[in-house]
């Protein structure tokens, strides 16, 4: 049995189950009943990521089938933004060192971010969630990467509310 829960979802193939808090990759908060995502990205994943470069890419991956594997739901949009909140609150902090797949705007994870955001964006909700990915957008922009900003512009033109 695995110590480290990322090398659990790691060994099982299950990184679904780990990204979203599902069973026994499942972080209760106590204020909201809800999964706390940062206790997995900054505990578990950022433990693995964090030993060498071949372990980031190993994370990278894991994450961007994470995002390939993401329905157009509300629940879904949550998972995703609770956990690149989470990924760059930590990579702020000097975590996930070597991980890389968001670095500029042509990179995979990116490029996969976007795709996604613009199907919430199409869907009968997009307008109702779009506060939710601005709030998160400039979180992550005050911890230092504009990544989802930019997606944001590029998919919903005149999106207020954005630092930018």
């Amino acid at each position: 049995m695995k110590n480290n829960q990322f090398e659990s979802a790691l060994a099982a193939n299950d990184f679904e189950a780990f990204f979203r808090g599902i069973g026994k990759y499942f972080v209760q908060d106590l204020d909201n009943r809800g999964h706390v995502h940062g206790a997995q990205m900054g505990g578990a994943a950022r433990t693995f990521a964090d030993q060498s470069e071949s372990n980031a890419r190993i994370f990278d991956e894991a994450f961007l089938t994470f995002v390939r594997s993401l329905s157009v739901t509300k629940e879904d949009l949550s998972h995703l933004l609770a956990n690149l909140s989470s990924y760059f609150a930590q990579k702020s902090r000097g975590g996930f060192k070597h991980s890389n797949f968001f670095d500029d705007k042509d990179s995979a994870g990116t490029a996969l971010v976007k795709l996604y955001l613009e199907e919430i964006k199409n869907s009968p909700f997009g307008n109702e969630v779009k506060d939710q990915i601005i709030k998160h957008a400039n979180f992550i922009d005050r911890k230092g990467s504009n990544m989802l900003i930019e997606i944001i512009s590029d998919i919903w033109s005149g999106a207020e509310g954005l630092n930018l």
